[in-house]
């Protein structure tokens, strides 16, 4: 669909999505399969009836994106519209079997039926399918596959691109492989697809025994514009040819947050309200000191005196809501939000939200003598709330953690989902002070493991296989154009591990499926902990998960150890050596776990925060020199 403003009552909508979907699979920049149509999700400026949209505050997570608020697309009307998207690719191909003519169609729908969106140009009566090709590169540049080119520059017999030749999408008849279609145009050239998604790039032939790689245009549809696609040599990046419907296209980058104690408490609720920001602009209130503006809050909230606060209190909130002269505001990365969030949940044994629309209640879980063992602390999460920020996404390489502010030449790789400029049409649009959000309340397991226990816990054993992991992952990082991961060390891959054990046991006793839990795992030198959390909208907070700690966090933890000691790819599963992988011969984006599969411990994806990478399970489960092991001797 074109841009759509909110006056517009008639337009064409493909489909439906789902408020998590918008910023995750399916987000701006992404090309989604609907039953009649494929389209283009376009950026956030274009998106309609944002009036109607769920704002939520994080101020943590507003100073690492370095917005004001956060949005989950949400309309009241089912007929009000949402997302704007345009169709894409804009190339199809007739579903008459003796047609089959690959044509472009327009960029707009005029109306959709029952059979299709878009109709052949000969036979106005079928649909058209759309094309399965489509053009990009590294830097997140995406465009139409060159099909006349390709057509006619195939190296056995190149061709003179011809002016009125029209293009067939022939083959398919003895599999679906993209290697059994070709394209074939009326002038007589043809050209088999198998070689159409080389990695090194889609090369032409020409009639004169030349050849040329075809340089990337520098397009961004979902945001209406194009700029000039550079690298260092002076070139362009080489783009090549992709499924429409591949997972590689599209790699959203989300960043989390978790409402803790802090921030909900009642002063810095009312600094993030509406009633605060009107008379934040008031002349008569900018006047003031700060302290004297502490003062004029506590005397219009008598509420805050009766709970003993104090004009101290009230600026401490105003520290983190405002960025105050002399005031330090050192929070950068997602690893530095869960430092604070690990020490609040620390520190609130217990606490319950006094909002109306409560975001969090906290119960302490008491440990047996032989938990103290293992377990520093325990805390059921019997509503909780997180907050998933959209920031950029990447195409072909799943992005890392990289500042959007800092001028590296990894921001070359991340994708913006606004505009922040001028479009191809000359229309320009400022810089948004929100993201898109989703906003999720469920339910968890707040589990912090004593902060000798990875240390008493590891053997010769353990460190040798942790380590070839880690290095395998360097090897990695060294070879793709992302920045290695600092916070993945040993013990990260230890909690991760734990975790997946965690949430596969908690989903056989607890009544979620494990694609609604999910985890967040605090590790560092200061964080031994992980966060086990329902994280489906639909399921909400049912007590399933929470009610588990009555049994004891210690007896989840060896029945979890006792059920997955096996896998049913055992023992090429389990005898999986991370240190032999490379001598092995396996690719590199496959050297980042050690005994894992999905019959084991890999989760759905939106249960992972990691991308199901760093990974293993032997150093849990073996009975010799594993987590298993010394459980039983302890």
């Amino acid at each position: 669909m074109s841009e759509i403003t909110d006056k517009e009552k008639h337009f064409v909508t493909p489909g439906k999505m789902r408020p998590s979907q918008i910023i995750t699979t399916f987000g701006p920049g992404s090309i989604v399969n609907f039953e009649k149509d494929s389209v283009l999700v376009k950026g956030i400026d274009f998106w309609a009836n944002r009036d109607n949209y769920i704002q939520k505050n994080h101020i943590y997570l507003q100073k690492i994106t370095k917005k004001s608020k956060f949005m989950m697309p949400y309309v009241s009307d089912k007929n009000q519209i949402c997302i704007s998207c345009k169709s894409f690719p804009q190339w199809g191909y007739c579903t008459k079997n003796d047609c089959l003519l690959l044509q472009r169609h327009k960029p707009s729908p005029e109306k959709m039926n029952d059979r299709g969106t878009f109709f052949c140009k000969k036979h106005p009566w079928i649909p058209l399918l759309p094309a399965r090709l489509v053009m990009t590169c590294k830097q997140g540049h995406l465009d139409e596959f060159p099909w006349a080119k390709w057509a006619h520059g195939s190296q056995k017999d190149p061709r003179q691109i011809c002016a009125d030749g029209e293009l067939r999408w022939m083959g398919g008849r003895n599999s679906t492989s993209l290697g059994d279609y070709s394209v074939e145009c009326s002038c007589g050239a043809k050209n088999s697809m198998n070689s159409s998604t080389s990695p090194d790039g889609i090369k032409i032939y020409f009639p004169d025994g030349s050849s040329e790689i075809q340089k990337c245009t520098g397009q961004k549809p979902w945001l209406d514009s194009e700029e000039e696609c550079k690298v260092n040599d002076g070139g362009t990046e080489i783009p090549i040819g992709a499924l429409s419907r591949s997972t590689s296209l599209y790699y959203s980058k989300i960043i989390r947050g978790l409402v803790i104690p802090s921030l909900c408490h009642p002063i810095i609720k009312y600094l993030q309200s509406e009633d605060y920001e009107k008379i934040n602009k008031l002349s008569m209130f900018k006047k003031l000191s700060d302290e004297e503006k502490a003062q004029e809050l506590l005397d219009s909230n008598p509420t805050w005196v009766e709970k003993n606060y104090s004009i101290d209190d009230v600026l401490s909130y105003m520290d983190l809501v405002t960025e105050r002269p002399g005031v330090a505001q050192n929070i950068q990365t997602e690893l530095d939000l869960k430092e604070i969030e690990y020490e609040d949940l620390k520190l609130h044994k217990t606490f319950d939200d006094t909002d109306v629309n409560k975001d969090l209640v906290i119960e302490d879980v008491e440990l047996n003598s032989d938990e103290k063992k293992y377990f520093q602390d325990v805390r059921r999460l019997t509503l909780l709330t997180v907050l998933e920020v959209q920031r950029y996404f990447s195409r072909l390489t799943p992005p890392g953690d990289v500042p959007t502010g800092s001028k590296t030449e990894f921001n070359k790789m991340i994708s913006k989902i606004e505009v922040n400029g001028t479009t191809i049409a000359g229309r320009k649009y400022d810089k948004n002070d929100w993201l898109p959000a989703n906003i999720k309340k469920g339910e968890g397991i707040f589990i912090v493991f004593n902060d000798d226990f990875f240390k008493k816990f590891s053997n010769d054993f353990v460190n040798s296989r942790l380590k070839s992991m880690i290095k395998n992952k360097e090897n990695f990082h060294e070879k793709s154009d992302w920045p290695s991961d600092d916070f993945v060390n040993e013990k990260y891959i230890f909690l991760h591990s734990i975790s997946h054990l965690f949430i596969k046991q908690l989903a056989r006793e607890s009544g979620y499926d494990e694609a609604s839990i999910s985890e967040r795992i605090y590790s560092s030198e200061t964080m031994n902990g992980i966060l086990i959390y329902t994280s489906s909208n639909g399921s909400g907070s049912m007590g399933g998960l929470v009610r588990q700690t009555d049994d004891g966090i210690l007896n989840i933890l060896t029945e979890a150890l006792e059920n997955y000691k096996d896998c049913s790819r055992d023992p090429i599963c389990l005898n999986t050596e991370p240190s032999e992988m490379a001598s092995n011969g396996i690719p590199l984006h496959l050297r980042q776990n050690g005994s894992v599969c999905f019959a084991c411990l890999m989760l759905p994806e939106t249960s992972c925060e990691y991308f199901n990478k760093m990974l293993d399970r032997k150093i849990l489960v073996d009975i010799d020199n594993g987590l298993r092991n010394y459980l039983n001797h302890e």
